[in-house]
């Protein structure tokens, strides 16, 4: 997920500093992207403000360096819908975290825009799991392989169980999550 998205869907919430949002990039925001240096959210800002995503206002603090205050500005709150509801298109690793940045910031989508999302995340995991999961898994070596091929079949079946266990567990949230929101506008 692109930090400029995760930004400006924070400070849509309410005006933050640079360091605010490494706080909650710390905390909240470790299961959706990687840990980001203070400096790669600085610059990121900076060069937001410059092409008029953002606006900030400097607060005084006594005895302290000026703070920059960060608001979205309606260009800024236009690129982030633009991304927001665009057509949902899933990576091939379900790890990557984009779409869950996507589900973070549904709250600003109707209904049928999160289900019309999980729903495609959805197939394509499925149709994953169909095309991948019954797939021969014998190793195949050269004669000149000189490892253990009993280990590197164990380890290479270990590691399949691991990723099955891990996208049926993703799949099952997805149908959760599906069912969640369709029983959202049921009450």
């Amino acid at each position: 997920m692109k930090l400029e998205y995760f930004i400006i869907g924070l400070l849509k919430l309410k005006p933050l500093t640079g360091y605010d949002l490494k706080k909650i990039l710390d905390t909240d925001g470790r299961f959706i992207r990687r840990r980001t240096p203070l400096s790669q959210i600085y610059n990121t800002l900076n060069r937001m403000a410059e092409n008029g995503l953002l606006t900030f206002e400097n607060e005084l603090q006594e005895g302290k360096p000026d703070r920059k205050v960060y608001t979205v500005t309606s260009k800024g709150d236009e690129y982030f819908m633009a991304w927001l509801t665009a057509p949902h298109q899933p990576s091939f690793r379900f790890q990557e975290r984009d779409f869950l940045g996507k589900i973070m910031f549904a709250y600003y989508l109707d209904t049928p825009t999160i289900l019309q999302q999980l729903r495609t995340e959805l197939d394509y995991r499925k149709e994953q799991i169909a095309a991948f999961r019954p797939r021969s898994r014998a190793l195949q070596v050269s004669p000149a392989f000189d490892g253990n091929l009993e280990h590197a079949q164990a380890i290479a079946d270990l590691l399949h169980e691991y990723g099955a266990s891990s996208v049926d567990h993703y799949v099952s949230w997805l149908e959760s999550t599906i069912q969640f929101f369709e029983n959202w506008n049921a009450d």
